[in-house]
């Protein structure tokens, strides 16, 4: 079988980085596709050493020099990828007035580092800095404390980074949405992308429309060799044109490992075509084993992983759809292709999908190839000659209908739906069928339905078997604890930052939006019964609007004396706006039978004494969530004998009182802190007072803490 090496080299690299499912699957694969022929064996077993032989470089210590590579700005910070004695890290900085960072690129600087921690995912569906880092052969981090010289590096190299910045330079000239896709789609920069144009794309799963994939560089050739046919030129030529056009364009995309996969096909494909035909699968697949070998760490790599394997299963596959009468064979290829990538996309905790997205991704993703690429390719061109040009017009001009598209997509019933991340051996289980299924489907049609239905009935499954918990989710300087119980779900507080950036970010950071939904997400919820705010903090209520943006809310509890806040207030008009339900607590209220309110009683002058205290019965324990109300109310609860206590007000001095320890006689005191926090917190007497009665766990040091009814379990083990 065509595919064998690469099974193989990815069994050898599973074993060398422990990874023990994709071991077994691949043990299974390599047993399937073994081949009894010299040349595959040998070639294969070749790569397979050469993986186990590669090894991560050698770390070199602090160094004092750096070379630039590349550069992602948002707002008043930026992130350099920057090597130094052939070891590639990143590097945090913040953007001076009047700086252009990008001009940075291609230059050797002298500067003063220091060391920043790597995080490992601290929350179920939040992002893995470690894992990417991991994938990207990025070593390390560091913040610059200071850059004192730079110079332009010398090379061809070099100069073509200097040159290429500055061409997107030009570009950037343009209306940032044109700009923004001339860059995605010609150079693959996505450092223009907005946060609205990510959750958009990301929730039809589109994101691959955006960037450069395989079928990205197939339209490029045929569209070259089209036009080179037009200008009447021989079958050879057109080939030879193609072939030094190709690493051309790969250097100018800074040879990414999809762009690089893509041309090397392509290349050996153009290149073989004038003597002999190849197989397409076996070339993808030894082309693919070859840069494993050369890079083991892109096993970790999602967007490798997915292109990949969406190309083995349209080569592998096309036999199946060729019956099919059109368009009917395009939507079911669609639809497989969907529920395959969030398969795959479930092993990197992304939960989300539509059931539009086929059907979106031949509206819009062919739209995009067809009509906005070309445009996209001109208009590079063309602002090398003027500042805006009239295919920007033109650009302008599709943009808006695609656009159009998925603005009305969003409005459709069950535009975007969740998905429960799936437990391993349910993963298993399920794309075992669905495997299975499409081995059987050319002869059993009705399993084209397979898909679909495994995934939803997998979903199903475990909304059936997973217990009654409680998570305290990590959202930094801030709280935001979920609470699950009879189906029903309800988030208390949704964490928030403060921003002291001068400039507006694309992208940015909203602990709802970016921590509390994607947990949720991972919990298959796209509506939650209950969202209480404790009180106006905003580190308690900023997540609040990026949750709105994402998922329903069905009822929005405040405290009943929190009226003066001019915050609150603010909030209040906005969830009015949207139609939200509003309910004011006050203690002695039930929310539900197993969750009661403590406080508050009355107007307190502190607004953090009128915080909501609540008491939840869950999972056979008693928790009791206080807000950040401090010592003085702590003495009115009566909440007698708890399980779990969240200290209050993060850990500060002026919570959590003796009397409240003695009272509770607490087993687990949970504290939500933000890491490196400037106010000090946990207080260091707080904690000698707590850990005389309980277990403690804090979000900066444990991640996203679970607890069930066998206890309480960190994120980070």
């Amino acid at each position: 079988m065509p595919i064998f090496p690469l099974f193989v080299v990815a069994l050898a690299i599973a074993l060398k980085e422990s990874l023990w499912v994709l071991a077994f699957v691949s043990t299974i694969l390599v047993l399937k596709s073994f081949e009894a022929r010299l040349f595959p064996l040998a070639g294969a077993f070749f790569l397979a050493w050469s993986a186990l032989m590669n090894s991560d470089v050698p770390r070199i210590g602090l160094p004092a020099e750096v070379e630039l590579l590349e550069a992602k700005v948002n707002g008043d910070r930026v992130r350099y990828v920057a090597k130094a004695s052939g070891e590639k890290f990143i590097l945090a900085a913040t953007v001076a007035d009047g700086e252009r960072p990008y001009d940075r690129i291609g230059q050797i600087c002298s500067v003063r580092l220091k060391e920043l921690e790597v995080n490992a995912r601290r929350n179920e569906g939040g992002f893995d800095e470690a894992r990417w880092m991991r994938s990207e052969r990025l070593l390390r981090k560091w913040e610059v404390q200071s850059f004192t010289s730079c110079r332009p590096a010398e090379g061809f190299e070099a100069e073509g980074r200097r040159n290429r910045e500055e061409w997107l330079w030009n570009i950037e000239r343009l209306p940032a949405r044109e700009a923004f896709y001339v860059q995605a789609l010609v150079f693959g920069e996505d450092r223009l992308m907005d946060t609205e144009t990510l959750d958009r794309f990301k929730a039809f799963g589109l994101l691959h429309a955006l960037v450069i994939s395989g079928s990205h560089i197939a339209f490029l050739i045929f569209g070259m060799l089209y036009l080179l046919k037009r200008l009447r030129m021989t079958r050879e030529n057109r080939i030879e044109v193609v072939l030094f056009l190709l690493p051309i364009y790969g250097w100018l995309t800074e040879w990414s490992p999809p762009v690089t996969r893509a041309i090397m096909v392509a290349f050996i494909l153009l290149l073989a075509s004038r003597f002999k035909k190849l197989d397409p699968v076996a070339t993808v697949a030894w082309v693919g084993a070859s840069q494993l070998a050369l890079s083991p760490l892109l096993i970790y790599d999602l967007g490798f992983q997915l292109t990949v394997a969406l190309t083995l299963f349209l080569l592998i596959s096309i036999d199946i759809w060729k019956p099919i009468a059109f368009p009917w064979n395009l939507l079911l290829v669609s639809i497989w292709a969907q529920a395959l990538t969030l398969f795959l996309l479930q092993r990197s905790q992304q939960t989300e999908g539509s059931i539009w997205s086929p059907l979106l991704n031949i509206l819009v993703g062919s739209w995009i190839e067809w009509i906005i690429l070309p445009l996209a390719f001109l208009t590079a061109v063309s602002v090398l000659f003027k500042p805006e040009p009239e295919t920007a017009a033109l650009l302008r001009f599709a943009l808006d209908l695609s656009d159009g598209v998925l603005s009305k997509a969003e409005a459709l019933p069950c535009a975007v739906s969740a998905l429960h991340l799936l437990p391993l051996g349910v993963w298993i289980g399920a794309i075992s069928i669905v495997i299975l299924s499409l081995w059987h489907v050319a002869k059993h049609r009705i399993l084209h339905a397979a898909p679909v239905l495994v995934l939803l009935l997998s979903s199903a499954i475990v909304e059936k078997i997973e217990p009654d918990r409680v998570v305290f989710l990590d959202v930094g300087q801030g709280d935001s604890t979920v609470l699950e119980k009879d189906g029903e779900t309800f988030v208390i507080d949704a964490g928030g930052t403060i921003s002291f950036a001068k400039r507006k970010p694309l992208r940015p950071f909203d602990p709802g939006a970016q921590i509390v939904v994607p947990y949720l997400h991972t919990r298959g919820e796209k509506r939650i019964d209950g969202l209480v705010l404790t009180h106006a903090d905003h580190d308690h209520i900023g997540g609040v609007a990026g949750m709105l943006r994402k998922i329903e809310i069905d009822t929005v509890y405040f405290g009943a004396y929190d009226n003066r806040d001019e915050k609150r207030s603010a909030l209040l008009r906005e969830l009015e706006k949207e139609g939200v339900n509003i309910k004011f607590l006050k203690a002695g209220d039930q929310v539900r039978p197993w969750l009661r309110v403590l406080a508050p009683d009355g107007p307190e002058s502190e607004e953090n004494d009128r915080s909501i205290v609540l008491l939840a019965d869950i999972a056979k324990k008693r928790f009791l969530l206080t807000g950040d109300a401090g010592v003085k109310t702590e003495e009115e609860w009566g909440a007698g004998d708890i399980d779990v206590l969240k200290a209050g007000h993060h850990g500060s001095s002026s919570s959590t009182g003796e009397d409240l320890i003695r009272k509770t006689a607490p087993e687990v005191i949970i504290f939500s802190v933000g890491r490196n926090n400037r106010y000090g917190h946990p207080d260091k007497d707080v904690l000698e007072r707590v850990e005389k009665v309980g277990r403690i766990y804090r979000t900066d040091e444990d991640g996203m803490i679970t607890c069930t009814a066998d206890g309480c379990v960190p994120m980070l083990k």
